[in-house]
């Protein structure tokens, strides 16, 4: 008897541990942002007129003014850390901050990594130097230099177009979005894909240098990034952004970067 109670007890505390160690950790996310305050929020100022820094170092853009309307909407104050592109979904992943609102694309991998709450979707366009021949469309690119910002969904897409047999002479992935303009400008680039406002934005405030000459990619979704042990943040997020599109503030804002507003269709354009 003896025997079996000790091997019962054996039992029963190994299933206990077991338990106690599988137990998910409890999401305190939303409370500890709301006890702290602020919410913490990461952004790549190289990509206006999405996240770009003013002449005084202060951050500005749209997405900028969205995360200060969500944050003001939870009841705390945007706090924004400033990072690489290249680093800036490892950062959130290892609790650097609390979420990115960077203009960042929902793929299938960064999904299996956090969360989104979706925001707007945005297409991308091909971005030539305005004395030069249009590109209008993928086979164009064939033996041109193409620009594009490293670890970015337009990347990805000119990798795809080459698989699929388009020979361009070279593919330049450069650190931040502002490089890829400064290398067109420089004659180190032929052709630039980028998202559809970052063109738009660089041809209207250089309309001598810059064109955008086509749709390179179709609209695409573009997100909150969250990490998955935080749904209670990335419900609140997902609940001040519906409060944000019905009350006008939304509209306010992309009327402000853009001259339209982007949450009644599903690119930008002017």
């Amino acid at each position: 008897m003896l025997f079996n109670h000790r091997m019962l007890a054996f039992v029963f505390f190994t299933f206990l541990s077991t338990a106690l160690w599988a137990a998910p950790a409890k999401d305190t996310a939303l409370e500890q942002v709301k006890k702290n305050g602020k919410l913490r929020i990461a952004i790549d100022v190289t990509y206006p007129p999405m996240e770009f820094e003013a002449p005084d170092g202060t951050p500005v853009g749209f997405d900028v003014e969205l995360a200060q309307e969500l944050a003001k909407k939870i009841g705390v104050t945007a706090e924004f850390v400033v990072m690489s592109w290249d680093g800036i979904l490892a950062g959130l992943v290892s609790n650097r901050y609390d979420v990115i609102i960077s203009s960042m694309s929902i793929t299938p991998e960064r999904s299996a990594k956090v969360n989104f709450v979706e925001y707007m979707q945005m297409g991308q366009v091909f971005v030539t130097r305005k004395k030069d021949a249009p590109v209008t469309n993928q086979t164009q690119l064939a033996g041109k230099v193409v620009a594009v910002q490293a670890d970015t969904t337009s990347m990805a897409a000119v990798q795809e177009m080459q698989k699929k047999g388009i020979a361009i002479k070279e593919l330049k992935a450069f650190k931040g979005a502002t490089d890829t303009f400064n290398a067109l400008k420089a004659y180190q680039a032929d052709v630039i894909v980028t998202d559809e406002p970052v063109g738009l934005y660089y041809a209207s405030k250089d309309p001598k240098t810059f064109a955008v000459t086509g749709q390179a990619v179709v609209p695409e979704p573009i997100g909150v990034a969250i990490r998955k042990d935080s749904p209670s943040l990335a419900e609140e997020i997902a609940k001040a952004l519906a409060s944000a599109k019905k009350d006008g503030a939304f509209a306010k804002i992309s009327l402000k970067w853009f001259n339209s507003d982007i949450s009644k269709k599903p690119n930008i354009t002017k």
